[in-house]
């Protein structure tokens, strides 16, 4: 009767290293690459002032230092890896007729985006939308003239909602 003696070598992870009489040794399968991590999707809000950026019943942009907020806006927009969509939402006071204000509200928002499109913002990613005296944070019932107005003021405005992937 004849005895087969192997011997082994084991190395630290507890494998068998070495076999001698006769095994082989496998080839060690390589660990699977690590699942690619998900892209980072970032929301931001940003509510713009219309009476920095409009004079008062207008819908063009004033000039100067009004649109730094646009300028801080728009690089921040190109720093993103990816935009997944940019909307802006304007909105007047409740001065003035429906109709009226429905279509400032859009041409304040229009002019914004005309403004981040112009300072590189890509256009396919913007959309618009005026909602006029819709959805007030100020309501000032017992004012008139120009208490009225100025207490009204934070309800002119341009929303700007933000979704990139960095």
């Amino acid at each position: 009767m004849q005895k087969t003696v192997r011997l082994y070598v084991y190395t630290a992870m507890g494998g068998i290293a070495l076999a001698l009489a006769g095994c082989h040794r496998e080839a060690s399968k390589p660990a699977p690459a690590p699942a690619p991590a998900a892209p980072v999707v970032e929301q931001a809000h940003q509510t713009l002032s219309a009476d920095a950026l409009f004079a008062f019943g207008k819908a063009t942009l004033k000039t100067g230092d009004a649109n730094s907020e646009l300028d801080g806006l728009a690089e921040k927009l190109k720093q993103a890896s990816r935009i997944e969509s940019v909307q802006l939402l304007g909105y007047t006071d409740r001065i003035g007729g429906d109709k009226a204000n429905e279509r400032l509200s859009l041409k304040r928002a229009e002019a914004v985006r005309d403004y981040l499109v112009g300072h590189g913002v890509p256009a396919d990613a913007i959309k618009v939308e005026g909602r006029g005296a819709a959805d007030p944070v100020a309501d000032c019932p017992d004012l008139k003239g120009r208490k009225l107005i100025a207490c009204l003021a934070p309800n002119r405005r341009v929303e700007v909602n933000i979704s990139t992937i960095d």
